[in-house]
């Protein structure tokens, strides 16, 4: 077996002699069956073949009629001369390809793509964006944009921000109606002092996750900022995961937003991004934050 060599789009290729039979697409299933039906059995695989040197059921035969490596001469009985052998013709891929060749494509990413299409696979997705950089809530802002103009039910659960924040992302869903908004922080910051607040709303938050993940009313649930009450260790990472495997609809996409994801929870989920802070405009050049941009 080998490749092409210049000569056509369909390698690689297997040629058989003495028929000269061309095969072309060969992967190793249809190199075994090819090895299996023509080459044992003596019967060519029809719909592998893109060429021939001589029409069907007029090939030379097999040894040790005919030995491909010695000068056929005149025989006896049941002998075949290699004066019955037509002369090799040029081969002209231009002429003799045929017009309805498949598109060669890779034979596992077709078989993945024929498996797809043959279970038509929907899963809800479990999405999670972590990493030191900005970004995390706004490209899930971004999912939540693109499921609001699909007409998906959608819900936002904001696990830190203040409950009374204003921020230009709330006040975009309250004009764009339909999508559930609900902030149950108290502001935290790196600097707060009253943490067991800070913890019992984030319990409390999770509780009402909980509820709306099996409610059935969403098809897509923002839990932002929902790695820190993890990190922290405010909520079991190993309880919540099994939770959430037990309990979340198999249709619901689930995106989950903050620094210090967990390992376990990277484990879980189907689509990680890591946003990475190369350049900052408030720790490298002083610029605070601008409306409309980061708030």
């Amino acid at each position: 077996m080998a490749d092409c060599l210049g000569i056509c789009s369909g390698g690689p290729v297997v040629v058989v002699y003495p028929e000269g039979i061309w095969y072309h697409h060969v992967d190793e299933a249809r190199l075994q069956r090819i090895y299996q039906e023509h080459i044992l059995d003596g019967q060519p695989v029809e719909e592998y073949i893109f060429h021939r040197l001589y029409p069907p059921g007029q090939e030379p035969g097999y040894p040790p009629q005919v030995r491909g490596d010695q000068e056929q001469g005149g025989g006896g009985a049941g002998e075949q001369g290699s004066e019955n052998i037509p002369a090799l013709q040029p081969f002209d891929f231009a002429q003799d390809k045929p017009s309805n060749l498949p598109t060669l494509q890779p034979p596992d990413a077709e078989a993945v793509r024929a498996a797809a299409r043959r279970a038509k696979k929907k899963k809800g997705l479990v999405i999670v964006n972590t990493g030191n950089g900005k970004g995390k809530t706004t490209a899930a802002l971004g999912v939540m944009t693109r499921a609001w103009g699909r007409k998906m039910r959608i819900g936002v659960l904001q696990f830190l921000k203040n409950e009374n924040a204003r921020f230009g992302e709330i006040k975009a869903a309250e004009q764009m109606g339909g999508i559930d908004w609900l902030s149950t922080g108290d502001g935290w910051t790196w600097t707060s002092q009253a943490m067991d607040e800070t913890e019992a709303r984030a319990r409390h938050g999770w509780q009402i996750a909980q509820a709306r993940i099996v409610s059935g009313e969403y098809d897509l649930l923002i839990l932002d900022e929902f790695t820190y009450p993890l990190h922290y260790g405010w909520l079991n990472t190993a309880e919540v995961i099994e939770w959430l495997k037990a309990n979340k609809p198999p249709l619901l996409h689930l995106i989950i937003t903050g620094r210090y994801a967990p390992q376990s929870l990277i484990d879980y989920a189907d689509l990680v991004t890591e946003m990475r802070a190369i350049k900052h405009p408030l720790s490298e050049q002083g610029i605070r934050a601008q409306a409309g941009i980061e708030y």
